[in-house]
C-alpha cells in the first residue's frame, strides 16, 4: 500500500473538499446525536435493571463484556481496514477493489469468528473460575457467556458493510440504524424485565437488536454502493490490506482493550463482583458523555485517507531502531513510576521503622538510584526526541486536526463541567440513595476521560495517514503504568486507588501523544491552547457557577433532585452559551451552533416547517 499520497491539483476531486467537510460535520454531529440520544435512554434503563435484578448479576452483566472485548480483539484492525481503504478506494472509483476487501474479509472474519465462539464454548467454565464467578450463579454465567458472545462475535462478523458505510461517509446513515436498533434493544430489556426474565432478558434483547442492526447495515450497503459484489474469497492483496496495515492497529486493540479492562479485572479480582458494581456505576456518567464525544471522531479516518499528505524528515526506521525507541520510552516510565513510588515507600518505612531486613527499605533504595540511572540518561534522550521528528505536511489534514480538536474540547467541556459540578445531585436522581461511595469515582473518571478524549482526533487521523506507531508509543506508556498503579494502588486505597491508577495510566500518555502530534504538524503548544482549550473556560466558569449555587440548595428528594437537575442544566447551558458568544467564539462559529436550534425552532413554529434552505455555493 502507499505510504506516501499526493493530491493533483487539477483532479477534479479537489472540487470535492467542502463536500467532505460538509459529511463529516454531518457524520459528527448526527453520530453525537444518536450515541447522546442512546446514552441517555441507558441512563434510564440502569435503575431500571438495578431494580429487578442483584448488583451481582449486574456485575455479571459487565464481565460477560470483558470477555467479549477480548474476543473482539480480532477484528479491531480489520474494521478499520475497511473503513480506511473503501475511503482510498472510493476516490478513485475503484469497485472491484472494494469487492474484493470485503469479500476477503466476510471470509477470514467468519472463520475467526466461528473459532472464537467455538473455544469460549469449550473454555466457559476455565472463564469463570478465573473470575472467581460464584458456584452458584455459573450456571447462569454460562448461559449469559454463551449468549452474548454468539451475538457480539456475528457483530464482528457482519459488521464489515457498517464500516463500508463510514468509508463511503455515510456516517450519519450509519449511526441512524445503530439508534434504531438500540432503542429497540432498550425497549425489549423493559419489556423482558417486566415478565421477569431478569438478567437473561437483558441477553436477549441484546442478540435481538444485534439481529435487527446487522440486517440493515447490510442492506443500506447494497444500496449505497452501487456495483457490490460478495463471494467466498481469499485474495493476497487484500490479505495483505488487512493484516498489513489491520496488524499495526490489531495490535493497539489488543493493547486498548486489555488497558480498558484492566482496572475491572483488578478490582474484580481483588475486590469482588460487588466492588466491580459499584465501579460501573460510578464509571456510568462520565463514560456516557466519553461516549457522546467519541461518536463525533468516525469522520476523521476516512477523511485523513482521502486527503494528499506526505512527510517531510522522515527516512523509514528500520526494526532494532524501532524497539530501541519503544524499550526508552518504556524504561523511562518505568524510572518516573519508581520515582513515584518513593513517598508511599516513605510513609510505609516511616509507620514500620528503617530496618536493613524490611524490604521497603531496599526498594526505596533502588527506586532513588534509578533517578540517577538509567533516569538521567534516558530524560536527556527524551528531551531531544520530543524537540523535532518528522513532519506532516497536509495543510488540509492539519486544518481538519485544529478544528476538530477545538470543537471536541469545547463539547467535552460543556459536558464535564457539568457532570463535576452536580456529581452528588446527577448520581442521587439517575439512581436515588445509597450509592454516595461512586461520588469519588465520577470525579476521578470524569478527568480522566476529559484528557483522554482529546487525543481522539489525532489517533483517527494517524491511523488515516498510516502512522499508527505514535499511538503505539502512547499505549506502551499506558501499559507500563497501569500494570504498577492500578494493582498497586488497589492493595494500598482499594476501589478509589484502583480507579486513581488508572487516572494516572491514561492521563499521562494523553498529554504524550497530544505533544507528539503537535511537534508532527509543527504547531506551538500556545497556539494549540489558544486554539482548542480556550472556548473552555466558558464552561467552566458556567460549571463554578452551578456547583456554588447547588451547595446553596437544601438536600431534596430524589424526584426533585431530577428537577432540580433539569433546572440548573439549562440554566449551566444558557450561561455557557452567553459567555462563549461574549468572549471566545467568533461570528461564523457562532452561526453554525445556533444553525441546527433555529432549524428546529422554525420548523415547528406555529406548526409550519420552515424554508428550504439555499445550497451551499
Amino acid at each position: 500500500m502507499r505510504e506516501e499520497t499526493t493530491r493533483n491539483p487539477d483532479d477534479p476531486n479537489t472540487g470535492q473538499t467542502s463536500t467532505l467537510a460538509r459529511k463529516m460535520a454531518l457524520g459528527s454531529a448526527v453520530g453525537m446525536a444518536a450515541t447522546g440520544v442512546y446514552l441517555v435512554s441507558r441512563l434510564l434503563l440502569v435503575p431500571i435493571i438495578l431494580f429487578y435484578v442483584s448488583l451481582a448479576h449486574y456485575g455479571l452483566w459487565s464481565v460477560c463484556f470483558i470477555i467479549l472485548s477480548y474476543a473482539g480483539m480480532s477484528a479491531f484492525g480489520v474494521q478499520n481496514v475497511y473503513i480506511k481503504y473503501t475511503a482510498e478506494y472510493n476516490v478513485h472509483n475503484d469497485v472491484s477493489s472494494v469487492n474484493v476487501l470485503m469479500s476477503t474479509g466476510l471470509t477470514i472474519m467468519g472463520m475467526i469468528c466461528t473459532a472464537i465462539f467455538g473455544t469460549l464454548a469449550f473454555g466457559s467454565q476455565l472463564i469463570m473460575d478465573g473470575f472467581h464467578v460464584d458456584p452458584k450463579l455459573q450456571e447462569l454465567a454460562k448461559v449469559m457467556i454463551l449468549g452474548t458472545a454468539a451475538a457480539f462475535l456475528m457483530e464482528l462478523w457482519l459488521g464489515a458493510f457498517k464500516c463500508l458505510l463510514e468509508g463511503l461517509q455515510e456516517i450519519a446513515l450509519a449511526r441512524m440504524v445503530w439508534l434504531a436498533s438500540t432503542l429497540l434493544e432498550v425497549g425489549l430489556v423493559v419489556g423482558l424485565l417486566v415478565l421477569g426474565y431478569g438478567i437473561k432478558g437483558v441477553m436477549y434483547a441484546y442478540v435481538i437488536k444485534t439481529l435487527f442492526e446487522m440486517v440493515l447495515d447490510t442492506f443500506f450497503a447494497f444500496r449505497r454502493f452501487k456495483g457490490l459484489r460478495i463471494r467466498p474469497m481469499l485474495k493476497r492483496e487484500a490479505f495483505d490490506a488487512l493484516f498489513v496495515f489491520g496488524g499495526k492497529v490489531q495490535a493497539l486493540g489488543i493493547l486498548g482493550i486489555f488497558l480498558g479492562t484492566f482496572d475491572r479485572i483488578v478490582v474484580t479480582a481483588m475486590l469482588g463482583l460487588n466492588a466491580t458494581g459499584l465501579f460501573e456505576v460510578g464509571r456510568k456518567l462520565p463514560f456516557t458523555a466519553r461516549s457522546v464525544t467519541g461518536a463525533a471522531f468516525a469522520p476523521f479516518l476516512p477523511a485523513a485517507s482521502s486527503l494528499g499528505h506526505y512527510w517531510e524528515e522522515s527516512p523509514w526506521p528500520k526494526l532494532p531502531e524501532k524497539l530501541g525507541k519503544y524499550g526508552r520510552l518504556c524504561a523511562l516510565t518505568a524510572v518516573v513510576s519508581m520515582a513515584g513510588a518513593i513517598p508511599f515507600l516513605a510513609m510505609g518505612l516511616r509507620k514500620n521503622g528503617i530496618s536493613v531486613s524490611d524490604p521497603y527499605t531496599w526498594l526505596l533504595l533502588i527506586c532513588s538510584l534509578s533517578i540517577l540511572w538509567p533516569g538521567i540518561p534516558l530524560l536527556r534522550w527524551f528531551w531531544n526526541f520530543m524537540k523535532g521528528g518528522e513532519r506532516l505536511v497536509a495543510e488540509e489534514t492539519k486544518a481538519i486536526y485544529l478544528n476538530g480538536c477545538r470543537h471536541i474540547n469545547l463539547i467535552n467541556f460543556i459536558l464535564y463541567a457539568f457532570i463535576l459540578a452536580a456529581a452528588p445531585q446527577l448520581l442521587l436522581a439517575w439512581v436515588g440513595p445509597g450509592y454516595g461511595r461512586a461520588i469519588p469515582i465520577i470525579y476521578l473518571v470524569g478527568v480522566m476521560s476529559f484528557v483522554h478524549l482529546a487525543t481522539g482526533v489525532g489517533t483517527s487521523i494517524f491511523k488515516g495517514v498510516n502512522r499508527t506507531g505514535r499511538e503505539l508509543e502512547a499505549t506502551l506508556i499506558q501499559l507500563v503504568l497501569a500494570l504498577i498503579w492500578i494493582p498497586g494502588l488497589a492493595y494500598l486505597g482499594g476501589l478509589l486507588g484502583a480507579v486513581a491508577g488508572t487516572l494516572v495510566s491514561m492521563v499521562v500518555p494523553s498529554f504524550y501523544f497530544i505533544q507528539r502530534t503537535n511537534v508532527a504538524f509543527r504547531i506551538p503548544f500556545r497556539e494549540y491552547c489558544s486554539r482548542t482549550l480556550l472556548p473552555g473556560v466558558a464552561a467552566l466558569i458556567a460549571g463554578a457557577l452551578v456547583f456554588a449555587g447547588l451547595r446553596l440548595m437544601p438536600e431534596l428528594s430524589r424526584w426533585w433532585t431530577v428537577a432540580e437537575m433539569l433546572g440548573f442544566g439549562g440554566v449551566y447551558l444558557v450561561l455557557a452559551a452567553v459567555i462563549l458568544k461574549r468572549w471566545f467564539l467568533s461570528p461564523q462559529e457562532w452561526e453554525i451552533l445556533l444553525k441546527p436550534v433555529m432549524k428546529f425552532v422554525g420548523r415547528f413554529r406555529g406548526g409550519k416547517e420552515s424554508p428550504p434552505e439555499k445550497p451551499a455555493l
